[in-house]
């Protein structure tokens, strides 16, 4: 889901957030305040903060969360009269507001921020400043390499180097990799952790309502005191290990959080010995253009830019035939011959521009000509002549689709077959081998105008992004970059045409197929009608609709490959470990949709029974940010969603309403999410309805009282991702 619709909501939010933290501290500050009235505010900046780093949690603005999440600890010391808020804690923490709308603003514009978030985290609060020493600001003693000494930067400048063998950065790369990918398992021991802290406190509450049936019975004052002896010692171990367990966690997760951070390091400084300009890969290109623009007697200019982008080093290498394949059809079916230009207006001289741009973890390949341009005309003639669509087919092809044409197997236009091009291989092979390095291919073209591929490539080849995904019983991988997205199938929206099953998505109809049946692993269970399943859509622009039972989760992994008695099979591209050790198969994108193409399934089988309404739900959060985007999320998932501003509002409609479910922050004015959970079940005695707390706090303490209020699910949104809320959702409503 696009999440950019949500920033201009965020920054205005944010903007109001940080106006009431600065008006509360300066009310605090400068005004006589009673007990009470100093609580109120303190309590409105307490929440200010508390909002703003659960909407940059859920929005994916990490550091904002993280500075927000500071500011919210300093001001719960204070809360709680740990800590006295005084001239120089107030400036830090109007420093940390500050800070945050300048991140904020970089984040959705989309530009550097200029703020230090890590230096920042570690000295707000910490400020011995008096009002009256102003130049207290610089360290006192700063230590000596602080000052950069003038021999630093002229070492800088003649840096040294040394060669390295390709396999020992490889062999470098792989173990990163395993780190990166160690990080799962060590999150996963740290969950078994919250786990024990759960049933150590689940053991005390049986014990302590064990001993209040015992006080039921009638002992001699002898066994009496033997079973309060026993008790407590059980008591007390129980407390010990509770504690032990807690102070254990809370290390073990600073641990983690470090190691997760030099583990960020240790990739990027991999990353950055294996890149190399992507001006290896141009290297041919000019004398290519010139040796094919005098055997077919053009008049051709290549024009390079961005050579100093730099790519994975295996990337650039299985760049080079790619680039050779788009050069000569650009040369051939591209550019006129000069005589031709001419009559159509043009410079006899053609121009073939191929620039690279890289942005964020991706980088774009152009190869764009000034020549004739694809004539969709000619394309939809040809794809009828091989029999690929009927008449009527090709007509109701899209623009976009007729040019997608270009990139099937042993299609071509040309009248003739030559040396340089006509055999109709090459773009199919491009289209292969840059979605098997996790990248797409996009085509553009204008008639008379010229032609534009796009190569989107990720940098680098480290890790990847895979989709898990559950067939059958079995899970499989599938890479991110070769899916669109995926999306629900109501049985009872399907289209049969010509016995296929075919699902409309964005306005185009795409096959709907088992994955089951394409990996042959057999059957699945039936499709109940007015229930849904999940559906991953892969390919490009004629996307296939694979249909899974369910969505696990998406990660990044290392890939490892299968071993010599496997390479010759393409329907995986290898195999993923997970964080408990087990491996699952990488499924080949490209394999699939070729072999999607020769099968004719039929439309699943569907189970209909009697019509039922969709769920109601009911989403109660003061921040309109989060508000907005969980309802947005859940109306997209086809459910009737109301919102309420806080818990008050809440209750006031489910006594005026009948909801099916409750999705409930924690932190809200008026009644918070835990006095909502609880009301809902003792004052309006709906001891059945689903409640789901989505909410910033993390601890233990706050998810087994979310869970002893009531509630069925704890969320935290930081962890928060929108296919297992929706999967959480289906699970209470069913």
């Amino acid at each position: 889901m696009d999440l950019s619709a949500f920033h201009n909501q965020f920054r205005d939010e944010t903007l109001e957030n940080v106006r009431v933290l600065n008006e509360g501290l300066l009310a605090i500050e400068t005004i006589e305040l009673g007990a009470a009235e100093r609580r109120q505010w303190l309590d409105a900046i307490f929440r200010a903060m508390h909002t703003i780093k659960g909407s940059a949690r859920l929005l994916g603005f990490e550091p904002i969360g993280r500075l927000a999440h500071t500011c919210e600890h300093i001001l719960g010391a204070v809360r709680e009269g740990r800590r006295e808020l005084d001239r120089a804690l107030a400036d830090d923490l109007l420093r940390g507001g500050d800070a945050i709308l300048e991140l904020t603003s970089a984040s959705i514009e989309g530009r550097a921020p200029t703020i230090d978030v890590e230096s920042l985290t570690l000295t707000l609060g910490r400020s011995n400043r008096s009002p009256a020493s102003p130049a207290a600001d610089p360290p006192a003693a700063a230590p000596e390499p602080a000052t950069a000494p003038p021999a630093r930067p002229q070492r800088s400048a003649a840096r040294q180097t040394i060669r390295v063998r390709v396999d020992r950065l490889d062999r470098l790369l792989n173990l990163t990799g395993e780190l990166a990918v160690g990080r799962q398992t060590q999150a996963a021991h740290l969950h078994t952790l919250d786990e024990l802290t759960g049933l150590v406190a689940q053991q005390e509450r049986a014990l302590l309502a064990l001993e209040r049936e015992l006080k039921q019975l009638r002992f001699s004052a002898m066994q009496r005191d033997t079973i309060d002896r026993h008790l407590n010692s059980a008591l007390n171990a129980g407390d010990r290990a509770s504690r032990l367990i807690h102070t254990h966690a809370e290390r073990f997760g600073q641990h983690l959080n470090h190691t997760n951070l030099l583990i960020e390091d240790l990739e990027q400084e991999v990353m950055a010995a294996r890149l190399m300009p992507i001006a290896t890969a141009f290297a041919n290109l000019p004398r290519a253009v010139r040796e094919l623009a005098y055997e077919t007697g053009k008049e051709i200019s290549l024009v390079l830019t961005g050579e100093a982008t730099e790519l994975d080093r295996k990337i650039i290498e299985a760049l080079s035939d790619p680039l050779v394949h788009l050069i000569r059809n650009a040369v051939d079916h591209g550019i006129e011959p000069p005589e031709d230009r001419e009559r159509l207006g043009k410079p006899r001289q053609g121009t073939i521009q191929v620039e690279a741009e890289a942005f964020g973890a991706l980088v774009y390949v152009r190869i764009r000509d000034d020549g004739y341009g694809m004539d969709t005309a000619r394309l939809r003639e040809a794809a009828i002549r091989k029999n690929l669509y009927t008449p009527e087919q090709a007509a109701a092809l899209t623009e976009q689709e007729v040019l997608d044409l270009v990139f099937l197997p042993g299609f071509s236009t040309a009248q003739i077959i030559t040396d340089i091009s006509g055999r109709g291989v090459g773009m199919d092979v491009v289209r292969t081998n840059i979605v098997e390095l996790g990248g797409q291919v996009q085509v553009e073209s204008r008639l008379q105008a010229g032609t534009t591929i796009t190569l989107i490539l990720p940098i680098t080849l480290m890790t990847t992004r895979v989709l898990l995904v559950e067939a059958a019983g079995q899970l499989f991988a599938l890479p991110a970059s070769g899916c669109q997205g995926s999306t629900w199938v109501y049985a009872e929206r399907l289209k049969t045409i010509e016995g296929r099953a075919m699902l409309q998505h964005e306005g185009r109809m795409a096959p709907l197929l088992r994955l089951a049946d394409l990996l042959g692993i057999g059957g699945e269970r039936p499709f109940p009608a007015h229930q849904r399943r999940p559906a991953v859509l892969i390919g490009g622009q004629r996307a296939l609709a694979v249909l899974v039972d369910r969505l696990i989760d998406e990660r990044e992994v290392v890939v490892k490959p299968l071993g010599p008695l496997f390479e010759k099979q393409r329907q995986f591209n290898g195999a993923v470990q997970l964080g408990n050790g087990r491996l699952i198969l990488l499924i080949n994108p490209v394999a699939l949709t070729q072999l999607a193409r020769s099968m004719a399934v039929s439309a699943p089988p569907i189970a209909r029974p009697a019509p039922a309404r969709h769920s109601r739900l009911l989403v109660a959060d003061d921040s309109f940010t989060t508000r907005e985007l969980i309802r947005s999320i859940l109306q997209s998932a086809g459910y009737h969603v109301t919102t309420a501003v806080d818990g008050f509002d809440a209750l006031d409609k489910l006594r005026s309403d009948t909801y099916d479910l409750v999705v409930s922050d924690i932190e809200m004015p008026r009644v918070d999410g835990f006095q909502l959970t609880s009301k809902i079940r003792t004052d309006l005695g709906l001891a059945d309805l689903p409640v789901i707390i989505i909410t910033s706090l993390a601890s233990e303490t706050h998810r087994r009282r979310g869970l002893e209020a009531g509630a069925q699910a704890y969320i935290v949104k930081s962890q928060f991702n929108q296919h297992s809320l929706l999967e959480t959702i289906q699970q209470l409503l069913a």
